[in-house]
């Protein structure tokens, strides 16, 4: 129980760091395509290349999200399915992901999409 309050904690810290767009009201605005990049720097990048970044590494086992961006584009319904529980044993009890962050990762992961 205290590790999942300490990764909690350590995850909405780590929100609070990105970069905000602002509006032109100068409202501070946390888009779904940042909560999402966010989530994939957070938890995802251990094992799967996140970004298009030519220096990035991860397991050979784990698809890169520029390979998974067209799949989710023509199926999210299938990942945000797959997304609502840890797809690695390792991460079970530990990571639960919610609506909007799950809505988040998707655009992130759609955005990287070069088809």
């Amino acid at each position: 129980m205290l590790v999942k309050i300490l990764v909690t904690a350590v995850m909405l810290l780590g929100l609070v760091k990105v970069s905000l767009a602002q509006d032109a009201t100068d409202e501070v605005i946390y888009t779904p395509l940042m909560l999402g990049e966010d989530i994939s720097q957070m938890w995802c990048n251990a094992c799967h290349v996140t970004s298009t970044a030519p220096n990035e590494t991860a397991m050979d086992s784990a698809p890169p999200f520029a390979t998974l961006a067209p799949l989710v584009a023509e199926d999210p319904e299938r990942y945000r399915a797959f997304l609502t529980s840890p797809h690695v044993e390792a991460m079970q009890g530990i990571i639960s992901l919610s609506r909007d962050e799950i809505e988040g990762l998707l655009t992130y992961i759609k955005s990287l999409n070069t088809e």
